[in-house]
C-alpha cells in the first residue's frame, strides 16, 4: 500500500492563493479609482448644474424691465434648485447636495449708469443738450444784456410797484382811479387808455382763475423768480462743453426726462420704447417731479410747476419787448399811470414810465404765462418758447421742461432716486449671485454676473 505524505504541498493551491492575494489588491486599487472617478465625474456633474442653474437666473431676467428702461436685473425671489437638479438628471445622476445662494449682487446706482449708456449708445446724440439748453441760455443772456431784469427790478423798487399792483388787481377800475386824481387828469381824454388798463386787470383776473393758483399780484414773488433764473443759469456754464461727463449727464437726464410717469402727461406720451405709461402703474406717477426735487406728490408737483411757470414768464418778458408795437402800447399806458400816481400822491411821488412799463410787461407776462402753463399742463400741448412775426421758433412741451429741470439736478440724486422708484416698481432688482452645493464634505460654487456691469 502506497504512503500518502500529508505534508506534500501542491504547487497549484500556493499559485491560486497568491493570484487570490494580488486579484485581491488589484480589486481594492480598481475600486478605489472607480470611486474616485465616480465622485470626481459626480463632481464635475454638479458645478455644470450649478452653471446651468446661475445661467437660467441670469437668462430669467425680467422682460419689461429691459424693454422700459434697458436694465437687465432679476428678482432673488424667483430662484429655485429645479434647473439644478434637472442638470444632474440629464446626467443619470440623483441630486445628494444641497443647493444655496451664498452670494447675492444688488443693482446699483453705478450699474444704472451704465445700464443707460447702453440704452443710449445705439440711439446717437439727437437729444444733445445745445437743442434744449442753449436755447434756454440765450434767452436768459438776452433779457440780461438789453437790461430788462434791471429795470423789472427798479419797478419792483420802487413804490409806482404798489400803485400799479392795486390798479391791474385791485376791485376799482382804471376810470376809479382817475377819478382819485381829481382835477389834475382829463377822464375823457383818457378813455381810450382807461379802458386798456381795465382790459389787463380782466385779463389777468382770468389767467389766474384758469391756472387755478390764488396768485397775488400785489406780493409777486420777485425773488423767487430771479432765483428760479439764476438757479438754471449757473448750470448752463456746466453744461456748455464737449467734455465726457457732460454727455453722461445729458444720458442720465433725458433718461429720467422721457422714460418715468409724470404729473402732465403730454399729448400721445409714452416711454422711450414706445409703452404707455398706463401699461405701467395702474394710476398716474409723479415720478419724474420726484427725481428733480426729491419730494412726493402735490410737493413735487408744484414745485416743478413754479419753476416751470417762471420760464413761461421769462420767456414771454423776451417775447413782449421783441414785439415793438406792444412795448409803444404799454408805454402809452404807462405815461398815463404815471399821472395817475403823480396826482393820486399829489407829486410826491414820480416815477419815469419806462420803469411802469416794465413793470406792466412784468404783469403781462404773468398773464401769459399763465395761459401757456395751461395749455402745457390742462391739455399736453406745447408752451411757445420764443416767436418772432408771429412764427413759433421754439416750443417746449412737458417733457421738455422736464429735461431742463434734470440737467441742472445732480446725477447722483437723479440715479439713486430712480433706482429708489424701479424698485418700488419691480422689487429688489440683482444682477448677479454666487451659487453653492455640497457633497461628502466638498463645496462647489458658481459666480456670475451680467456682463454689462462688470
Amino acid at each position: 500500500m502506497r504512503r500518502i505524505n500529508k505534508h506534500r504541498r501542491n504547487r497549484h493551491g500556493a499559485s491560486s492563493i497568491f493570484l487570490a492575494i494580488i486579484m485581491a489588491a488589484l480589486i481594492l486599487v480598481e475600486c478605489t479609482f472607480v470611486a474616485f472617478v465616480w465622485n470626481l465625474d459626480y463632481a464635475l456633474s454638479v458645478n455644470t448644474a450649478l452653471k446651468n442653474e446661475v445661467e437660467t437666473i441670469l437668462a430669467d431676467y425680467n422682460r419689461e424691465l429691459y424693454s422700459v428702461y434697458g436694465i437687465y436685473a432679476f428678482a432673488i425671489e424667483g430662484v429655485d434648485g429645479e434647473c439644478f437638479e434637472k442638470a444632474l438628471e440629464i446626467n443619470g445622476l440623483t441630486s445628494e447636495s444641497e443647493l444655496f445662494i451664498s452670494g447675492k449682487q444688488r443693482f446699483t446706482c453705478e450699474d444704472l449708469k451704465k445700464a443707460i449708456d447702453s440704452f443710449f449708445w445705439y440711439r446717437g446724440t439727437g437729444f444733445s443738450v445745445k437743442t434744449l439748453v442753449q436755447g434756454y441760455g440765450d434767452m436768459i443772456c438776452e433779457l440780461d444784456e438789453k437790461g430788462i431784469l434791471k429795470e423789472i427790478g427798479q419797478f419792483m423798487q420802487s413804490p409806482a410797484a404798489g400803485y400799479v399792483s392795486k390798479i391791474i388787481s385791485g376791485s376799482d377800475k382804471a376810470e376809479d382811479w382817475i377819478k382819485k386824481a381829481g382835477k389834475a387828469l382829463n377822464i375823457d381824454e383818457l378813455i381810450d387808455e382807461a379802458n386798456e388798463i381795465d382790459s389787463l386787470s380782466e385779463n389777468y383776473k382770468n389767467a389766474v382763475k384758469d391756472i387755478g393758483l390764488d396768485i397775488d399780484i400785489d406780493i409777486a414773488d420777485w425773488e423767487m423768480f430771479l432765483r428760479t433764473l439764476s438757479m438754471f443759469e449757473n448750470y448752463m456754464s456746466l453744461l456748455s462743453d464737449d467734455t465726457p461727463e457732460i454727455f453722461a449727464k445729458c444720458n442720465v437726464s433725458y433718461y429720467c426726462a422721457y422714460n418715468f410717469d409724470c404729473f402732465y402727461r403730454p399729448s400721445g406720451d409714452t416711454a422711450i420704447n414706445g409703452m404707455s405709461f398706463k401699461a405701467l402703474h395702474s394710476k398716474k406717477q409723479g415720478d419724474c417731479e420726484y427725481l428733480i426735487t426729491g419730494h412726493k406728490g402735490v410737493p413735487a408737483g408744484l414745485q416743478v410747476a413754479s419753476y416751470m411757470y417762471h420760464i413761461l414768464i421769462a420767456s414771454s418778458i423776451l417775447k413782449d419787448y421783441a414785439n415793438e408795437k406792444f412795448r409803444n402800447t404799454m408805454y402809452v399806458i404807462a405815461l398815463v399811470i404815471s399821472e395817475i400816481i403823480a396826482a393820486v400822491s399829489e407829486g410826491a411821488v414820480e416815477i419815469d414810465p419806462r420803469i411802469i412799463r416794465a413793470g406792466l410787461i412784468l404783469y403781462c407776462a404773468y398773464i401769459q404765462a399763465a395761459k401757456e402753463y395751461v395749455t402745457v399742463v390742462l391739455y399736453g400741448g406745447r408752451a411757445v418758447i420764443f416767436e418772432y412775426e408771429g412764427n413759433k421758433i421754439v416750443t417746449w412741451n412737458y417733457r421738455d421742461f422736464l429735461y431742463l429741470f434734470c440737467l441742472c439736478t445732480p446725477v447722483d440724486k437723479l440715479l439713486s432716486r430712480s433706482l429708489e422708484v424701479l424698485e418700488r416698481d419691480y422689487g429688489e432688482l440683482y444682477k448677479g449671485l454666487t451659487l453653492e452645493a455640497d457633497f461628502r464634505g466638498n463645496t462647489y460654487s458658481v459666480t456670475k454676473s451680467y456682463q454689462l456691469y462688470e
